[in-house]
């Protein structure tokens, strides 16, 4: 018969684990170098997306958002964490963040960020998706290297 103990334990393992799946990680356990990688999603020409990763006490809120406005006045912007703590696993820094802008009509901005929150400008030549503008998307991640084993 298992104990209460092993089987909160057990539980708590299992509750880590499946967190790193849904976050989208990729990792060898407890390894040196180990990464962590979170991605968020959505299409125009409205862009808003979150994500909570982790449990208590240890969470993190993402936020990517941004729009296609007139020609000129196309945003996006991402929140995120220089560092992330993920209790058994251990201590990740970040990396790097990367944006991509794509549309259907080939349309491709690509940015990386050496910092968790950015904001970046640009020009976008097309109308927005719901004024008979091309089907666009937004995909904002941040990348994390294990620094510190638990």
């Amino acid at each position: 018969m298992t104990s209460p103990v092993k089987k909160v334990a057990m539980v708590i393992v299992w509750i880590v684990f499946f967190e790193a799946i849904v976050a989208g990680s990729v990792k060898p356990v407890g390894a040196w170098g180990a990464i962590y990688d979170v991605v968020l999603y959505d299409t125009g020409p409205d862009f808003y997306a979150t994500r909570t990763i982790g449990f208590w006490p240890y969470t993190y809120k993402f936020t990517m958002q941004g729009t296609l406005g007139t020609y000129t006045t196309s945003w996006y912007q991402g929140s995120g964490w220089g560092y992330i703590i993920i209790p058994v696993l251990g201590v990740y820094v970040l990396d790097y963040a990367a944006a991509e802008l794509t549309n259907s009509a080939g349309f491709r901005l690509f940015r990386t960020y050496t910092e968790p929150g950015f904001t970046e400008s640009f020009y976008y030549p097309y109308p927005r998706d719901n004024e008979g503008g091309p089907r666009s998307e937004l995909e904002i991640g941040w990348h994390y290297v294990n620094v510190y084993e638990r």
